[in-house]
């Protein structure tokens, strides 16, 4: 077992029962995976590491409900995409990496939470092109550190780039197969890494998919994720599909659900199910509004948590969601009155709601809430540390903690970062990984440190790329805008 940790002397950010969160003086105390103590001048046991935080906000680990973890290798070809660009550029390209590529990027994906500040992850992990697949991630998630729910995907599978196919089975034959393998090996990482499934297909027919939900249920797999639309014309809407299924639970994350009509926003509350908003990338691909502050679902709000979905696209950060969510909402809200001729006496939502959606909420929708999301005696030591003298945090963070880490925080302003107890980052740097049984596959060496996951990665991406570089990606887009249910008649240039 690990020393015991004592974070002595800082601000830490606790919650009351309404979720509103302030900062105190105090020690904080880790033994093993859990939080001991938290009080005034807790003497240091004598075995104890002790770190001082003066002039440091200590502050749970923020949860991201939604993310790809596998698509480092992508970063930077996304900037002006919009949904339908992103499709054949970024989501299917999975086809295109083999179990090591998937290895380096997700491994790099980890590692760029965790220096974010990120410690629990809802993975959908949309990249099942063979059984060796999802091995490779989970044994990345599980070297990392990090703590995640690895959401073991049913994804549409290319077939070919040239010419551009899909495969007609929208399920492969030995993807349960697989995932029973997974559900008997798992949790893995020392109980970090749970294992779920993520799926879109409800377009497909019921005698297939009834049977399959009842092995998994029968698999011990509680969690789900899926990218939720609002399914196809005439058909019963995807919440409708799900609730028949009794997949529609409190360990269920819809991710975006931008656009819900009142019986479905109406079944997910009924069902306490949870919404994962990406602000960031739903207001870039034209996905529509988010609806964490979204005023005319009021009745989601309680339900709504975030997530940075594709970090190649946007900033990995929470916080940096956290902001967008906010300002996107007022500025919804202040358009309104200003439309009206008025001006609004009030600020329509609040720094304190954007916090609780990183923290608490986000433990919520993935059924942790007694485990993660705020700092409490007996909840497992999953904790960043802040650098209250940053230039970018400075005497915000002496006035109000909790602003300060929404309204300007960056990853840099991060100094530490445990989780399980484990410190994954210190000195604002991150720390060493141990190669697990699982991950050698991958690797010769015992411990990778950034600069030892660069190197393949960077090598991971040329190879991608060159596959990229040789294929038809418009003839793709067209195509798979037809699979995906576009109505090309929609898509225009300007109003």
């Amino acid at each position: 077992m690990s020393r015991p940790l004592l974070l002595k002397g800082g601000t830490v950010i606790v919650h009351d029962a309404q979720d509103k969160a302030k900062g105190i003086k105090a020690d904080l105390l880790v033994r093993g995976n859990k939080i001991a103590e938290i009080s005034p001048n807790i003497k240091a046991p004598s075995e104890a590491e002790v770190v001082d935080c003066q002039d440091k906000i200590i502050a749970p680990g923020f949860i991201d409900t939604h993310r790809h973890m596998w698509n480092t290798a992508l970063r930077g070809r996304h900037g002006d995409n919009l949904l339908q660009d992103y499709i054949v550029q970024g989501i299917l390209q999975s086809s295109n990496y083999e179990p090591d590529d998937i290895f380096w990027g997700q491994l790099a994906s980890c590692l760029e939470c965790m220096n974010a500040g990120t410690t629990t992850v809802v993975d959908h992990s949309h990249l099942n092109y063979s059984q060796e697949a999802p091995k490779a991630a989970i044994a990345a998630t599980a070297a990392s550190g990090l703590r995640s729910v690895y959401g073991y995907c049913f994804n549409i599978r290319v077939d070919s780039w040239a010419p551009f196919t899909f495969n007609p089975s929208f399920i492969a034959p030995w993807a349960l197969d697989t995932l029973e393998k997974l559900s008997q090996q798992a949790p893995f990482g020392d109980g970090r890494v749970t294992l779920g499934v993520a799926f879109d297909g409800w377009f497909l027919p019921k005698e297939l998919l009834a049977p399959m939900f009842e092995k998994i249920k029968a698999m011990g797999i509680k969690h789900l994720t899926t990218h939720m639309t609002p399914g196809r014309p005439g058909m019963p809407s995807n919440v409708e599909v799900m609730d028949s299924y009794g997949v529609l639970t409190p360990h269920t994350v819809l991710s975006h659900a931008n656009m819900l009509s009142p019986k479905d926003i109406d079944l997910i509350e009924k069902r306490n199910a949870h919404i994962s908003s990406t602000p960031s990338l739903e207001l870039q691909m034209a996905m529509g509004t988010p609806a964490c502050f979204d005023s005319d679902r009021q009745a989601l709000q309680a339900c709504c948590s975030l997530g940075v979905d594709c970090h190649n696209v946007t900033l990995p950060s929470i916080p940096a969601e956290m902001r967008c969510a906010l300002q996107a909402s007022r500025g919804v809200e202040n358009g309104k009155f200003l439309a009206a001729g008025k001006v609004p006496s009030k600020i329509s939502r609040t720094v304190q709601e954007a916090y609780a959606l990183g923290t608490i909420q986000g433990a919520r929708a993935v059924g942790f809430e007694d485990q993660i999301g705020s700092l409490a005696v007996g909840k497992l030591a999953d904790i960043i540390v802040f650098d209250a003298l940053s230039p970018g945090m400075v005497c915000g963070a002496q006035y109000d903690p909790v602003t300060t880490i929404v309204m300007h925080s960056t990853p840099g302003d991060i100094v530490m970062t445990i989780v399980d107890g484990v410190v994954r980052k210190r000195d604002g740097k991150l720390g060493a990984v141990e190669v697990t049984p699982e991950a050698r596959p991958y690797t010769t060496m015992r411990q990778l440190g950034w600069v030892d996951v660069v190197k393949p990665l960077l090598k991971s991406r040329d190879k991608i790329l060159a596959k990229i570089e040789k294929t038809d990606l418009d003839t793709a887009k067209q195509i798979a805008m037809k699979l995906f249910g576009y109505d090309e008649s929609r898509v225009v240039d300007s109003l």
